[in-house]
């Protein structure tokens, strides 16, 4: 689709404003939120650390999906986003807040990876090996540089398109397209790292080599659900009007083509180290399989597969928009537990809990 066309599309929607009342029930909920954390961090701080690192990347994930999206979709010179492309833009617009969340976790590093409590390093000959990489400055740093990048280019993205509404010129379209080419590559590495900094790194001994990708199917299959959540929304307010069956198809075709890929990589990495019976690497699982976590970790494969995958066969199923709200918030729950599941074990063998922290 050629850039005028483009944003005469995105133009022609009509506009969609949010009560006053919803403004202010979201700043009360933040208001409460944010006291809440507080309150934990004073009476049980893992738990709310916990808390804090799981939504926080939870949410961290739908902006960096969003942008994602529009990046695959300008370096395929995709036409059909375009109708609901400012979805994923304001999914790209959270990246900052979602960022200031993860920044303020670096003053209780301490308390939330084993590797950074003090001593620890001394006593403990593997991570001492791991020291170089290991260590909270250096953490800093990369969390610092990672996330600049995500700001930046998922800035870049908005401008651009923002800046097509009032020049309608192709070459916004053409610097986006290069925009997204570098940002996909940067991101590629940049999430991996991030998988493994701000994830893996919570029990130290234990490694995969699948985890990074698995990361980013779930950041893949999440985001489009929740684009298309809010896409469904929107049309049934009126301000998608052009939204139809064959946009949703292609959105259903995408939350069960990347629910599988999670599958896929989830088996894999279960499989792999499961079979190799190495206790390093299936000390992981153990954990999550045993001492209250075992319902979680069964139920995580029926929310983020295996109920999407019977839903969303039929192709009828993929343009229902009813049926794709359901799955979506199916999938969109799955996420979260998934998180849980890689998080909170490190912090809470005993079960998973969820109370005013979580």
């Amino acid at each position: 689709m050629s850039a005028p066309v483009e944003a005469a599309a995105t133009e022609s929607q009509g506009g969609f404003a949010v009560s006053p009342v919803f403004h202010r029930a979201a700043q009360v909920a933040a208001g409460a939120g944010l006291g809440v954390l507080v309150l934990g961090l004073v009476q049980a701080p893992e738990r709310a650390l916990t808390s804090l690192l799981t939504s926080g990347f939870y949410f961290l994930c739908l902006g960096l999906g969003g942008a994602v999206f529009l990046a695959l979709m300008y370096v395929a010179n995709a036409g059909w986003f375009t109708v609901f492309k400012r979805i994923p833009e304001a999914f790209a617009s959270y990246v900052p807040w979602g960022a200031v969340t993860l920044l303020a976790l670096l003053p209780f590093v301490t308390k939330l990876y084993p590797w950074a409590k003090p001593g620890v390093m001394e006593t403990d000959h593997l991570l001492h090996e791991k020291a170089a990489f290991l260590n909270a400055p250096f953490f800093a740093i990369r969390m610092g540089v990672m996330l600049a990048v995500w700001v930046g280019f998922t800035w870049m993205l908005r401008r651009n398109s923002l800046r097509q509404d009032v020049e309608h010129g192709e070459p916004l379209t053409r610097k986006n397209v290069t925009v997204s080419a570098v940002f996909l590559v940067l991101f590629s590495l940049t999430f991996c790292l991030a998988a493994f900094d701000w994830l893996m790194s919570l029990e130290p001994h234990w490694f995969s080599t699948i985890y990074a990708l698995y990361n980013v199917a779930g950041l893949l299959s999440s985001s489009v659900c929740a684009i298309t959540v809010v896409a469904v929304l929107l049309h049934r307010a009126g301000a998608l009007p052009r939204l139809n069956s064959s946009h949703l198809h292609d959105l259903g075709k995408l939350m069960f083509g990347f629910s599988t890929l999670w599958a896929y990589l989830w088996f894999s990495q279960f499989m792999l180290i499961w079979y190799a019976n190495i206790p390093e690497e299936t000390v992981y699982f153990i954990a999550r399989m045993h001492g209250g976590w075992e319902v979680p970790f069964y139920v995580n494969v029926v929310l983020n597969w295996a109920l999407p995958f019977v839903l969303l066969l039929p192709r009828p199923a993929k343009m229902n928009p009813n049926h794709l709200l359901r799955v979506a918030g199916v999938l969109l729950v799955g996420r979260w537990l998934d998180l849980q599941l890689m998080v909170a074990p490190a912090h809470q063998p005993e079960g998973l809990t969820v109370g005013v922290y979580e």
